[in-house]
């Protein structure tokens, strides 16, 4: 069994997903990034720092997909003792108020921010098992998830889904498991810039908080995210909020 630590990062191509890479790029860590597109610079700064970085571009908003993927990918690996699933890929479109949603948009949209990362997570559980690992699992969770905004119907349920999902893979009782979905607070990514973008009742504040410089940056939330992951107390609390870890 190998002494390193397996990280599977969803999501990895850009903003809080690309940070979340270079802060992983650390001795003793494997990372397996997957994402829609490629990003050939983290790809680059793996192999300058010595780190093994596996790169696969897989569709998530395919639930099917993420789950073969993930299938096949866990059993041409050798065993871990220690295995981080960062569930961070996700979209906050389609927003609207509920009378202008469709299934055409709202379906991949779920299937991306909820029935994927399950799918990838009891494939993960599934893959890992014979490994009698350490294994960890982090949402990407949302304030979104634990009050209502209005024009984001789709996100506030696919995140509360998550939230309760985390919740249910601790029920379960695995000691080998403990999940967590954690909101990283307002991050200054492309999301955000779409979000400024559209027209919802809200809009205002988070193009205040934009103008303000209140947005957090990739890289600042990246390295707190790392740190706890790695953290013994990781998973004390089951929905956190990055805010509150010091």
């Amino acid at each position: 069994m190998s002494d390193t630590s397996l990280f599977i990062l969803t999501g990895a191509s850009r903003g809080l997903g690309a940070a979340l890479a270079q802060a992983l790029m650390q001795p003793g860590h494997r990372l397996i990034c997957v994402a829609r597109g490629d990003n050939a610079e983290l790809r680059a700064q793996a192999a300058a720092a010595g780190v093994t970085l596996d790169w696969h571009q897989v569709d998530l908003s395919d639930a099917h997909a993420a789950e073969a993927w993930m299938t096949k990918t866990l059993a041409a690996l050798p065993a871990f003792a220690k295995v981080t699933l960062v569930l961070n890929a996700g979209a906050v479109e389609p927003i609207g108020t509920v009378d202008t949603l469709r299934a055409d948009t709202l379906l991949p949209h779920l299937q991306l921010n909820l029935a994927g990362p399950m799918a990838l997570t009891a494939a993960l559980l599934r893959g890992t098992a014979p490994w009698n690992a350490q294994r960890r699992v982090l949402a990407i969770s949302s304030g979104a998830a634990r009050r209502p905004i209005a024009g984001w119907a789709a996100y506030c349920t696919g995140k509360a889904g998550l939230d309760m999902f985390v919740r249910a893979i601790n029920a379960d009782g695995d000691a080998s498991v403990r999940a967590v979905a954690l909101a990283p607070g307002v991050i200054d990514t492309d999301m955000q810039r779409t979000i400024r973008g559209a027209d919802f009742a809200g809009v205002q504040r988070f193009r205040d908080l934009h103008a303000h410089g209140e947005l957090v940056s990739p890289q600042d939330a990246a390295a707190r995210i790392a740190a706890y992951l790695v953290r013994p107390d990781f998973g004390a609390t089951e929905l956190d909020d990055l805010r509150n870890i010091a």
